[in-house]
């Protein structure tokens, strides 16, 4: 990411910023990569919100399907 903390300006994780859809806390998830249809079997972190649950991709898992 290239956002950072406004204390230190340390990275910020996706995991600490807001849903993008209504503005809920994110989670760390697993999600199989066969029930996202990305051609990967294994299991995948995703983030996901608990209020509504958006998903949104991780930069870690973006680098480990390109």
């Amino acid at each position: 990411m290239d956002e950072r903390s406004t204390a230190g300006g340390e990275p910020v994780s996706e995991f600490e910023l807001a849903c993008a859809a209504c503005g809920g806390q994110l989670s760390r998830t697993t999600v199989s990569g066969v029930s996202l249809g990305v051609g990967v079997e294994r299991e995948l972190v995703l983030a996901e919100c608990a209020d509504c649950g958006e998903r949104y991709f991780p930069r870690e898992t973006l680098e480990e399907l390109a």
